[in-house]
């Protein structure tokens, strides 16, 4: 695939973003394209790139760095807080800018937390618009923020514990107990090894206050967020699926089978009204012996399961 690196710039933001493509045949009447967005603290390239080698189906795949993260910025100073809504925008942005109004979808940690934001306002502009602007065919979540039990509640206490973390990387950004604080939260389970922990700190201390930004972001987020939006997020979703990591706490896998029970409930509601492409369909996977770090350890797998069941759609 040819790589190209590239700005967007509006107002005081700016996004950055890397573009692969690959040379489409004549006879295709347009590319086939897929968006990865990336977790809280490590730019879009760190994540993505050895999962974009292995995937088959698209022609073009861009991998944006969300705000507060990579050379992607709110404004250039890193002191404004931006929510999860403003790297929505910013994304729509890069989006129109390109012309991709039909796309697959995949997002990790974080950046599966604004997938679902993304896709449930392309949902909202479709159900208005006989031509609207945005169609993501499928989508993929990996680990999102916030979806991480069966029960809300749950799930806004956890996230709750992200705003003290987020203060602390702001008055410390040097204090590497912060950064092992915020791995002990995401990844519990993990196996512990001092040199793996050395580098996940290095990489987030990289923009440690877009980081303490993002998580800030997720917090103001779930603040937000009551049931009937939590179920309009939901609802919103087309097929797909979702993988967590078999280390990884159970609720992440409860939060992804209640995605499972709620799109086989509107294909029941919707009968013989729906043909079996229109159906939603979501799979899950569980990787044996991965927990939430299972895009950087297992990427050749987890990009064989986005070829399996995004591509074949």
């Amino acid at each position: 695939m040819i790589k190209q690196r590239q700005l967007f710039n509006f107002a005081e933001t700016q996004v950055a973003y890397t573009l692969f493509r690959r040379e489409v045949p004549a006879n295709k009447a347009s590319p086939r394209r897929i968006v990865l967005l990336h977790g809280a603290g490590v730019a879009g390239e760190l994540t993505w790139t050895f999962i974009v080698n292995y995937l088959k189906h698209w022609d073009e795949v861009l991998v944006p760095d969300l705000l507060g993260m990579g050379e992607s910025f709110f404004e250039i100073s890193d002191q404004l807080s931006f929510s999860i809504e403003d790297i929505c925008h910013s994304l729509f942005g890069v989006l129109r800018h390109h012309q991709w109004h039909a796309f697959d979808l995949v997002g990790y940690s974080l950046g599966g937390l604004v997938a679902l934001e993304l896709n449930a306002q392309a949902a909202r502009e479709l159900s208005l618009q006989s031509t609207p602007d945005t169609l993501i065919h499928s989508l993929c979540l990996i680990e999102p923020a916030l979806f991480s039990d069966q029960s809300l509640q749950s799930a806004l206490s956890f996230r709750q514990s992200f705003v003290p973390l987020s203060a602390s990387i702001k008055s410390e950004p040097d204090n590497d107990q912060h950064f092992i604080d915020f791995l002990d939260l995401v990844s519990p389970n993990r196996k512990r090894s001092a040199q793996i922990d050395k580098l996940a700190i290095q990489r987030l201390q990289l923009r440690p206050l877009g980081f303490a930004h993002a998580l800030a972001a997720v917090s103001e987020y779930a603040d937000h967020l009551d049931d009937f939006k939590l179920q309009q997020l939901i609802a919103s979703i087309p097929k797909g699926l979702g993988i967590v990591g078999g280390l990884s706490p159970p609720g992440l896998l409860l939060a992804q089978q209640k995605i499972q029970r709620q799109l086989e409930s509107q294909n029941k509601n919707q009968g013989q009204s729906q043909s079996m492409t229109q159906k939603k369909h979501w799979h899950i996977e569980s990787l044996a012996n991965a927990d939430h770090s299972l895009v950087y350890v297992r990427p050749k797998v987890v990009a064989g399961l986005i070829n399996d069941y995004l591509g074949c759609y």
